[in-house]
């Protein structure tokens, strides 16, 4: 038994780290064929090894803590299916061994699996996340559109704007909060500058804003000035902008906690978010059970259509559960549903189907 349990552990740690390997290679390839101009910027004077060294070993830490549940079921579904090939599974069962007893080891790897992953999303991805992002925002100039971004820009300043366009630095619609400590240690709101559009400045934190409302707030007093143009310096550089709607990737599990009841103090509406990112942390590893056991179950058949038609239902099961995830997510930021229910709920699902694939199994 230790043997046929040794056997299934290499198998399946020697094919997720291969397919670790060749996926992130191909995206490290397209990552830096999409950067190359602005990694050989002369302006830059980057060097291949900070490149290397600085940026690249914290995006691959960071896209295979995202998708290393997926690859551990397309892992499950390839080693497995090739095994039921070459009747390597028929042969075990005909011994005597009991399709639990066959599923046990794959059960241990995936605990210990999950165990990593926790510690990987709560603590250690953050921390290199905080790396990459300090790379990105120095190196790689944000390009494109942002729409309806809510930003915390530190812990008193509070952003939000309608569209940001990227290549021009004009933002429309931007709403500045300024929030402070009352006696009773709750934040209070002390200044609201509303703002129809502003020209930032890429280098420096000197803006223009056109068509400017302030409200500042004194206890129970409040004044209001309207004006039409201020050339002005603001706590934040335009290029902030872009890049820090993903703040709460660089956030350890305490940091996030913290932001979260700040922001809930404030009243603010990027609560939800805040949640959906710590509840995923946990509720992401735990797919790694769920999915491994819908592996064995499927490719753990002999079929005339060998390995492939194991990896296509591993396709589509793939995109169904990407499919739920988007789904109960966009739901809780829209329609008001919990979002610890919107995160754990594709698992709960998915657990049900699950299940009843792996009682199927058991009972042949």
């Amino acid at each position: 038994m230790k043997k046929l349990d040794l056997y299934i552990t290499k198998k399946f740690l020697g094919t997720f780290i291969f397919m670790i390997m060749v996926i992130m290679s191909i995206a490290i390839v397209i990552d830096v064929s999409e950067k190359l101009r602005d990694f050989t910027n002369p302006d830059y004077n980057l060097s291949f090894w900070e490149i290397a060294i600085d940026y690249y070993p914290y995006f691959f830490l960071h896209y295979v803590n995202l998708f290393s549940y997926l690859i551990i079921f397309l892992s499950v579904l390839f080693f497995t299916g090739v095994m039921a090939q070459r009747s390597e599974i028929i042969a075990i069962l005909c011994n005597g061994v009991s399709f639990w007893r066959f599923t046990r080891p794959y059960m241990v790897v995936s605990t210990a699996l999950l165990i990593f992953a926790l510690f990987m999303n709560h603590l250690m991805v953050p921390n290199a996340n905080k790396q990459r992002l300090l790379f990105e925002s120095k190196y790689t100039p944000v390009n494109g559109s942002f729409q309806n971004i809510n930003l915390q820009m530190n812990e008193k300043t509070t952003l939000h704007y309608k569209v940001f366009n990227a290549k021009l630095n004009i933002v429309t619609r931007m709403w500045i909060e300024t929030w402070e400590k009352n006696d009773r240690g709750l934040y209070e709101l002390k200044t609201d500058m509303q703002v129809m559009k502003a020209y930032g400045d890429s280098v420096s934190n000197k803006w223009k804003l056109d068509k400017v409302f302030i409200r500042e707030i004194n206890d129970s007093n409040e004044v209001v000035k309207q004006i039409a143009t201020i050339d002005t310096v603001l706590s934040f550089n335009v290029k902030d902008l872009g890049q820090r709607d993903n703040i709460m990737e660089s956030m350890t599990t305490s940091e996030l906690v913290k932001f979260r009841n700040q922001e809930r103090n404030k009243g603010s509406n990027i609560v939800p978010k805040i949640e959906i990112v710590l509840y995923e942390r946990s509720a992401y590893p735990f797919a790694t059970y769920i999915l491994t056991l819908i592996g064995v179950a499927v490719s753990s058949r002999k079929s005339r259509e060998g390995v492939g038609k194991n990896i296509i239902i591993g396709l589509m099961a793939s995109v169904l559960y990407i499919f739920f995830m988007k789904m109960t997510t966009v739901a809780s930021l829209n329609v008001g549903l919990a979002p610890v229910v919107a995160v754990w709920v594709p698992n709960v699902i998915f657990a049900v189907v699950a299940i009843a694939l792996y009682t199927i199994r058991l009972r042949e």
